[in-house]
């Protein structure tokens, strides 16, 4: 009796059923047992007044007029009853499949048959008795789509148009059929709408819960909000919004994502709307947009949505404010866990990469070096003598040696370029589109000027050795090379710069 989503005469997509013909049958909500559940108690407890029905007819109209028509409405009678008991056996075994929507409405047709033959053979042509047809006719506006109800009113107007032709006069015929059948589309009408809004809001409600679940894993931010953008105007009702947000209190406001178009609304429209809203803490409104504030911390997020929402009534300010409390505690998380992870890629005496980072890096690099065809070069350094540094001047000292030459390093690097402690005095610079001869050429200007001074003014020096990507050898592999190229290096006797040979590729 239930099936899948219903959505009007539109087309839908998105659910991995494709997209649906205009007018296709549908129901209104999916499948599940609960739905099933109240759909089938529904209109079980609407067939209820059929034998108070009968009872007033077996009084009322105690001879059977045409036998004919009785046996049919019988046959037809026992068809719905049976096709209701294999949805009640599908229903056991959590078959929702089964379900299916054509089937529901011959179900309504045969229903309205059997209803107008029996009223045909029995002369219950006239009164509250044309109501009979007309019960099967609003189950169906209970689960379908209002394709499924346009057709279900044309199948009740020809019923009722042949019971009343049968028995009642013609100009008497036509106006019972428009009354009864008007009477039925207006409570139809009210049916669906009542039924749609209820559904409607239970699907915002579970697009609200969507959206907070994905609050504890997103760690992306604003990257991360593609992946709900759908989500999140549904849970608005809304055709676009735009998120701005502000990472500390004399952060600047910025937009950093807007669905479906990413650059609505132009900053001409937002004029200072989003602002007066951060300011106020309230929901602020003008003719065209909705500024909706929230705070998480120091964090703050701004949603910016139409005036007006997709039902044509004012945007729920209730709901938007939600939406943008769950995003500003999305956007602090994300920054909670950004940091947490900087901290985990970043080794502590010296604030530059540490080793798990130099190797995330590596594989990112040769990646990328893979698709370019740009070459890829590593530097692996070592400060001269430095257990000897260490015993003289104290570690203490040696500490601050080491966070000082991260420094020079990191200052002297280019942008794209990294510099990461491999582990204990040694480091290694990673340097994508660079070649072997400007590698050497820009960590031998390094060595030049030395790794810093010891506390008598004499100059720390360095070695260090390069390795090439030879364009498929593992990350573990180019390091491998460059530190052997290290090692010759210091066996030659330090304070210099050694090049690995070109690996075979």
């Amino acid at each position: 009796m239930v099936a899948t989503v219903g959505t009007d005469d539109a087309t839908t997509g998105g659910t991995g059923r494709g997209r649906l013909r205009r007018g296709h049958l549908q129901f209104k909500t999916e499948p599940t047992g609960s739905s099933v559940v109240r759909a089938l108690r529904a209109i079980a407890r609407m067939y209820l007044v059929v034998p108070l029905f009968a009872l007033a007819a077996a009084l009322d109209r105690p001879h059977v007029r045409s036998w004919a028509d009785l046996w049919a409405a019988i046959v037809l009678g026992a068809l719905f009853v049976l096709s209701y008991a294999n949805d009640l056996r599908h229903l056991r075994g959590a078959h929702f499949s089964g379900f299916v929507p054509s089937r529901t409405f011959a179900q309504m047709c045969t229903a309205v048959a059997a209803l107008t033959l029996a009223g045909l053979a029995l002369g219950l042509h006239g009164g509250t008795f044309l109501l009979l047809p007309v019960i099967p006719f609003l189950t169906v506006a209970l689960i379908g789509n209002r394709p499924m109800i346009t057709r279900g009113w044309v199948v009740l107007v020809v019923a009722l148009a042949i019971e009343t032709g049968r028995t009642e006069p013609a100009l008497d015929a036509l106006w019972s059929t428009i009354l009864f059948a008007g009477t039925a589309a207006v409570v139809a009408a009210m049916v669906d709408e009542v039924v749609r809004g209820t559904i409607h809001g239970l699907e915002r409600n579970r697009s609200l819960a969507e959206l907070a679940a994905h609050t504890s894993t997103m760690g992306d931010w604003p990257r991360g909000l593609s992946d709900v953008g759908d989500r999140l105007a549904r849970a608005m009702d809304v055709s676009c919004y735009a998120v701005l947000s502000r990472a500390g209190r004399t952060a600047p406001l910025e937009r950093v994502f807007s669905w479906p178009e990413s650059d609505w609304p132009s900053w001409d429209e937002l004029g200072t709307l989003p602002q007066q809203a951060l300011h106020q803490m309230l929901a602020i409104e003008d003719s065209r947009l909705v500024a909706t504030p929230a705070r998480a911390g120091d964090a703050a997020v701004v949603v910016v949505t139409p005036f007006t929402s997709v039902l044509g009534s004012p945007v729920d300010m209730s709901q938007t404010s939600t939406v943008a409390a769950l995003l500003a505690s999305m956007f602090e998380r994300s920054r909670l866990i950004s940091g947490l992870m900087d901290m985990a890629n970043t080794d502590e005496l010296t604030g530059v990469a540490n080793r798990r980072r130099l190797f995330d890096a590596l594989e990112q690099e040769m990646h990328r070096a893979r698709r370019s065809g740009r070459p890829l070069t590593v530097a692996m350094i070592d400060l001269d003598h430095f257990k000897r540094f260490n015993d003289t001047f104290g570690h203490s000292a040696g500490d601050e040696l080491l966070r000082r030459f991260a420094l020079r390093m990191a200052r002297r690097v280019r942008a794209q370029d990294l510099v990461a402690r491999y582990g204990g005095e040694e480091f290694c610079l990673i340097l994508p589109e660079t070649e072997a001869p400007g590698a050497l050429q820009l960590v031998d200007a390094l060595r030049a000027s030395g790794a810093g001074e010891d506390h008598l003014g004499r100059r720390v020096t360095f070695s260090a050795g390069l390795a090439t990507w030879n364009g498929h050898e593992a990350v573990e592999e180019l390091v491998f090379r460059a530190d052997a190229s290290l090692y010759r290096a210091k066996a030659a006797g330090r304070d210099r710069v050694a090049a690995a040979p070109a690996a075979d590729t």
